[in-house]
């Protein structure tokens, strides 16, 4: 019996480009907009501090906007097939990787992180899946500037790695 899981994830690579360019898409904007205010005469010493914040407002908008493409565009969306011990992972369309489940490891951080490796023949993949937002000590909902996938898609995650951490006990037993 085969069985499909479908996911919103991300990779290592993709952590690592949301690791760079996270401050690089909050920080040009401002700089920008200080060095192009500070040239032109727009900020003095004289001009009040008010004015000062509303003249940074849209590099905090458009920080936000690249921030959010960054985002969208590292969130790959996932489909694993799973076939007794065999694998099929299918990434936006492309399979990128097919064969004998050999190990499987799983990280889970609560409702912060979810990671999933699952290794074939001489191959590995890694499933990273942080939340879009996450709950504060309050009890609000909070924006994850690092979170690609949905709290589903978490669970989804979750669920792969168990049922495949299953089949390899199973298979270790006969």
């Amino acid at each position: 019996m085969m069985k499909k899981f479908e996911f919103m994830a991300g990779t290592p690579k993709s952590e690592m480009i949301m690791g760079l360019c996270f401050p690089i898409g909050f920080m040009f904007p401002i700089l920008l907009t200080y060095l192009l205010s500070f040239y032109s005469g727009m900020i003095t010493y004289k001009i009040h501090p008010l004015f000062k914040f509303l003249v940074f407002l849209p590099a905090f908008v458009i920080s936000y906007l690249i921030i959010k493409k960054i985002r969208k565009s590292v969130a790959k969306k996932f489909i694993v097939y799973i076939d007794k011990i065999n694998i099929r992972v299918v990434e936006n369309e492309k399979e990128i990787m097919a064969g004998k489940i050999l190990f499987c490891k799983i990280k889970s951080n609560h409702d912060k992180l979810v990671k999933v490796d699952i290794g074939i023949d001489n191959r590995k993949i890694s499933f990273i899946s942080r939340p879009k937002e996450y709950k504060t000590i309050t009890g609000a909902t909070s924006f994850n500037p690092f979170g690609i996938s949905d709290i589903s898609d978490m669970s989804r995650l979750l669920t792969l790695g168990r049922e495949v951490h299953e089949l390899i006990e199973k298979q270790g037993e006969n």
